[in-house]
């Protein structure tokens, strides 16, 4: 959880440029930091709000992304920002409850990206279908451009 999506001040392409997790070589499962960073929000933005955050996590999970934030104590240390950081806490709540979001520990993604790693799609006799440790837990998603965004379909038959 080291590497961010972009760049955390400017609008430059930097960073891994994905909302995905990824295999590094040797192995290792890097988990992009995927929204601002509290100390961006807080002190270069200047910003006591969910609204940037909640904005980047809507569009994250809109492309079944990783919503991955780094939240340092010392920064939320303060009442103002600790208000914030309790008021994202809600709001992740209230997703996990609407949405059906699974909000969980690093090692758990890690499990879950190395088991989907080893899954393959096979083509059944009247859908397509995952097969592999952990596939009940998978599902088949059909993407498609509609205008100038991709959307994503699941349970399609083939």
């Amino acid at each position: 959880m080291s590497i961010p999506n972009v760049d955390r001040v400017e609008a430059q392409r930097v960073g891994c440029c994905t909302v995905m997790p990824y295999v590094l070589p040797g192995g290792i499962t890097e988990l992009p930091v995927t929204v601002s960073e509290d100390y961006t929000l807080f002190h270069i933005l200047n910003d006591y709000s969910i609204t940037l955050w909640k904005r980047q996590a809507e569009i994250i999970v809109s492309g079944y992304g990783l919503v991955n934030f780094i939240i340092h104590p010392d920064y939320v240390m303060p009442s103002r920002a600790q208000d914030v950081y309790k008021t994202l806490l809600e709001h992740l709540r209230q997703l996990r409850s609407e949405q059906n979001l699974w909000i969980t520990l690093p090692g758990e993604v890690d499990r879950w990206w190395r088991q989907r790693n080893e899954m393959k799609l096979v083509a059944g006799k009247q859908n397509w279908v995952i097969e592999g440790p952990g596939s009940d837990r998978a599902k088949v998603a059909w993407a498609r451009v509609d205008g100038d965004r991709l959307v994503y379909q699941t349970n399609c038959s083939a």
